[in-house]
């Protein structure tokens, strides 16, 4: 694509007699002239943990009244480099993004450093902690609870009672698959949960049907009776090969993501429960985060750690109702600083309240 604008440097907000009224690089806030544009930079879409996450970030950027530019790297590390530099082309004042893998985190660090401009973390953790001496541009992160979601997932599974497991762990060196498979084989593990098998990676539904057939056929019987999925794509792909293979009755299966799909299984009692439900709203806690850093107001709490819902077939339909296709219940400006003086700093949190 040819550059849409120069490199953007978004520069120290001024004084001004009313904060709403000034910012960055002579850039008004949605009320003036000019509208404040963020780069949104995802590992992938063709998968519905983030298909929803970018949607609710679009979400919230059109409460703000924000141009959201959004680039997908296809699992690329070094295409996601690629659409880093591309944004700051498009001369945006922030850059939200989810690293393909904790590898180039640090990478995309640096090139918002160069480029002078604010940057946000969503859903992995960029490999570098925000504090004093990197403020001027690293914001900060909003990502779910890895390892306690895994956990969340074991213990579903073993309060069903169950002894023998096959999981799928996803993409190594991707900080979310890592720690939700490392806190589902020490819970699982610490529980007498013997664990048969693991494999990685397996991040979408086609991907999952094929390594449950692989369980299968390396199991026959089949010789386990659980089955754990780090995301939820993943998980509809294994309740998939487990109907065909009529095991379903025979093999419980845990997840996280709690996607549309997931939620539709644990409704028809196919998916037993799916933790880290909800957390797709990172993108939009990010996107308010990287407003308020251009606006002038950096995060009170700049590491966000969210508490997944852990979805069962007891919670469900509070579940569908609060977070099924979208967020319900969210306002960005209430959560904004920019906007609001009483917003919380504990402001980012989810809940089926």
């Amino acid at each position: 694509m040819n550059s849409a604008g120069s490199t953007a440097a978004a520069m120290a907000v001024a004084a001004c007699l009313t904060v709403s009224a000034c910012s960055p690089d002579g850039v008004l806030g949605n009320d003036g002239a000019k509208t404040i544009k963020i780069g949104y930079a995802v590992p992938r879409l063709d998968n519905s943990y983030w298909a929803q996450n970018v949607a609710f970030a679009q979400r919230t950027a059109g409460q703000l009244g924000v141009k959201l530019s959004v680039a997908s790297a296809g699992s690329s590390e070094s295409r996601q480099l690629k659409d880093i530099q591309h944004l700051i082309s498009l001369g945006v004042h922030a850059i939200v993004y989810a690293p393909v893998t904790a590898s180039v985190g640090p990478s995309i660090l640096d090139s918002c450093k160069t480029a002078k401009i604010k940057c946000v973390a969503v859903a992995r953790r960029p490999g570098l902690v925000p504090d004093s001496t990197n403020a001027a541009y690293n914001v900060g992160y909003v990502v779910g609870n890895d390892e306690a979601d895994g956990e969340a997932a074991a213990a579903t599974l073993t309060d069903a009672g169950v002894k023998v497991c096959v999981t799928m762990g996803g993409q190594r060196d991707d900080s979310v698959a890592d720690g939700r498979l490392k806190g589902f084989q020490d819970y699982a593990t610490t529980h007498g949960v013997t664990i048969l098998d693991t494999f990685r990676p397996a991040a979408g539904a086609s991907e999952g049907q094929r390594a449950t057939e692989s369980f299968l056929a390396a199991y026959p019987g089949p010789g386990f009776d659980c089955l754990f999925a780090f995301d939820g794509d993943a998980a509809t792909g294994a309740v998939s090969a487990l109907k065909a293979n009529r095991a379903l009755s025979k093999v419980k299966v845990s997840a996280v993501d709690a996607n549309p799909d997931d939620v539709k299984a644990i409704s028809s009692g196919d998916l037993l429960a799916s933790a880290a439900g909800g957390e797709y709203v990172e993108g939009g806690f990010a996107t308010i985060m990287a407003y308020d850093a251009v606006m002038g107001f950096m995060p009170p709490q700049r590491q966000v750690v969210l508490d997944g819902i852990v979805v069962t077939e007891a919670n469900v339909d509070q579940y569908s109702a609060r977070f099924g296709s979208t967020a319900t219940g969210y306002d960005a400006k209430r959560l904004s600083l920019a906007y609001s003086s009483s917003a919380p700093s504990n402001r980012f949190t989810l809940n089926l309240d």
